[in-house]
């Protein structure tokens, strides 16, 4: 079964770290997770904390503070990995490519581009059946021949 940390190492790589760009609209943002999109998130209780104590934050720091990475963490896993049922997939690298394009482009999204591959109904839902063809994509293509 697929691994979210081998998932998780991968596609932060890319999230990088502080910024607060004038014009964003997810506005002040960490790690890519977006305060105005995800305003009750904890890990802005830290990064609160730490512009209280070291003043205005520089663009793309990393903040050194493992219950601040555990929260990142966390809240990939809760809102991109588990939304897919990613545990459930066999395949490392089919969860590694949805679990990126959701974190990038929507979960929703994501999903309905495996269901478009797989010919099924694009609801932009994970069901059993979406996983059983994703573990076993063979069994739609024999379907389709008959």
């Amino acid at each position: 079964m697929a691994n979210f940390n081998n998932a998780y190492k991968r596609t932060s790589v890319n999230e990088g770290g502080y910024a607060d760009v004038k014009g964003d609209n997810g506005g002040e943002t960490y790690k890519g997770i977006a305060r105005n999109f995800h305003k009750t998130w904890e890990g802005w209780k830290i990064i609160d904390a730490y512009k209280k104590k070291n003043g205005p934050i520089k663009y793309g720091l990393i903040i050194k503070d493992s219950n601040l990475d555990e929260l990142v963490k966390k809240f990939y896993k809760s809102k991109f990995w588990n939304v897919l049922d990613a545990d459930s997939i066999e395949s490392q690298s089919i969860a590694d490519t949805l679990y990126d394009f959701g974190v990038n482009s929507g979960q929703s999204r994501s999903i309905k581009q495996i269901q478009k591959a797989l010919g099924v109904s694009e609801t932009g839902k994970v069901t059993d059946n979406l996983l059983q063809l994703i573990n076993n994509p063979l069994n739609k293509l024999l379907e389709n021949e008959k």
